[in-house]
């Protein structure tokens, strides 16, 4: 696949007593482009403590290798001295002639945004400026924007400041705990006695009845039998009636074991009376962990209490690692709220320059808006189940649901 390369001119700059620092900046496109400065790519992951495995290189590379994004791919790269020190992977395609960028990865619930050094954030301004002249897109539209984001926050405020339109709307509450103790130090804090009580019964209700065994697998020891055993439990769970039983699928296969090998996740598999029962797949990276899928059978769905069992095992593995915080991720499933002490937020945002891109941007603003309206979400439900009455009505469908969804 052809690569393109558009290197822009090196600015300096001084700020306060930092030295002068020069900054070049590189404009790539192609879905081969991301080997070309691989190495540098997870250089800078190692040095961005605040970002999640979603910005990595593993995670990333899957989608585009796998095709799983629309338009082309294109990176905007900062060199300082030779040193990478922030990243946008993004994808370009056009849409009422407007060429709109998105996060590569956006159609799967994430955090997704810039990947930058903090030791270097004049480096932002170099990006801001790329977008204001229109060398990257007209619109940069971004579903899974998470409110502790500081980078990704600072590159839309300041894109603001130079005239563009940014428009943003909450989508989901992220449960989360803060760790760094141990696991009967987080009970005390986040649980009352009865509470404490209640989670000890149902654990040695459940080790009485039945013979229980929790197996952890981390990074390389994450192998194809363990995600077909994964994939088997998630397909018997109340998430094939959703059509979320995703995990047999090959792309999915592909993700879990690219980011297993890239050292950035565990998986632990319950079995009861020697038969797999439940699972947690999670991504851990700079002392965070996201516990990004699990389920259990739906035969153990009575009062066993799998899950909250499992799910208190990982908490209590991730203390003893050290991990600071624990991210649930989108949504406020019940057993998110039951284990979380805090949240944060995850907003859909949208920009746009010039005359076209503010319409566009507009456009994406009033869609996200009406589909936090109950009524308007049930409409769209109601029309999407009709079907067979002309492919303009479907392909209108199909955009909104790409907005909205």
């Amino acid at each position: 696949m052809m690569i393109h390369t558009q290197t822009l001119n090196q600015t300096n700059d001084v700020t306060g007593d930092r030295r002068d620092r020069s900054f070049e900046l590189q404009i790539v496109e192609g879905a081969g482009a991301a080997s070309r400065f691989a190495d540098d790519w997870d250089d800078l992951f190692a040095r961005a403590p605040e970002a999640t495995p979603y910005l990595s290189r593993h995670w990333i590379s899957t989608f585009i290798s796998e095709k799983k994004f629309k338009g082309k791919p294109l990176f905007v790269l900062c060199w300082c001295q030779s040193k990478l020190v922030t990243l946008f992977s993004l994808t370009i395609h056009e849409r009422l002639g407007v060429r709109i960028a998105e996060p590569t990865g956006s159609w799967l619930p994430s955090y997704l945004g810039l990947l930058a050094d903090p030791d270097y954030p004049e480096a932002v301004d170099r990006i801001v400026e790329a977008f204001h002249a229109g060398k990257v897109a007209d619109v940069f539209c971004s579903e899974n924007l998470s409110s502790d984001d500081r980078a990704t926050k600072s590159f839309l405020e300041r894109i603001g400041h130079r005239g563009s339109s940014v428009y943003r709307v909450h989508r989901h509450p992220c449960p989360f705990i803060r760790l760094g103790c141990s696991y009967e130090e987080y009970l005390q804090k986040a649980k009352s006695g009865r509470s404490r009580q209640t989670l000890r019964r149902k654990e040695r209700i459940l080790r009485k009845r039945h013979e229980v065994n929790v197996e952890r697998y981390s990074n390389g020891e994450i192998t194809d039998a363990v995600i077909e055993r994964i994939a088997s439990i998630q397909e018997q769970s109340w998430m094939k009636r959703r059509g979320a039983a995703v995990l047999g699928q090959p792309f999915y296969r592909k993700l879990l074991l690219d980011i297993a090998r890239a050292g950035l996740a565990s998986a632990w598999l319950m079995t009861i009376d020697n038969t797999d029962a439940a699972f947690v797949f999670a991504l851990i990276a700079h002392g965070r962990l996201y516990y990004a899928w699990t389920s259990f059978k739906l035969a153990y769905a009575s009062s066993l209490s799998v899950g909250q069992v499992l799910t208190s095992r990982v908490i209590h593995d991730a203390c003893d690692d050290g991990i600071t915080l624990f991210d649930f991720g989108h949504g406020e499933a019940e057993y998110k709220r039951f284990w979380g002490t805090d949240e944060h937020g995850v907003h859909r945002f949208v920009t746009g320059r010039g005359v076209r891109g503010r319409l566009v941007a507009f456009l994406h603003f009033l869609i996200w808006r009406l589909a936090t309206i109950k009524w308007c979400r049930s409409l769209y439900s109601s029309i999407k189940s009709v079907k067979g009455r002309g492919k303009m009505r479907h392909e209108a469908f199909r955009v909104v649901k790409s907005l909205a969804e």
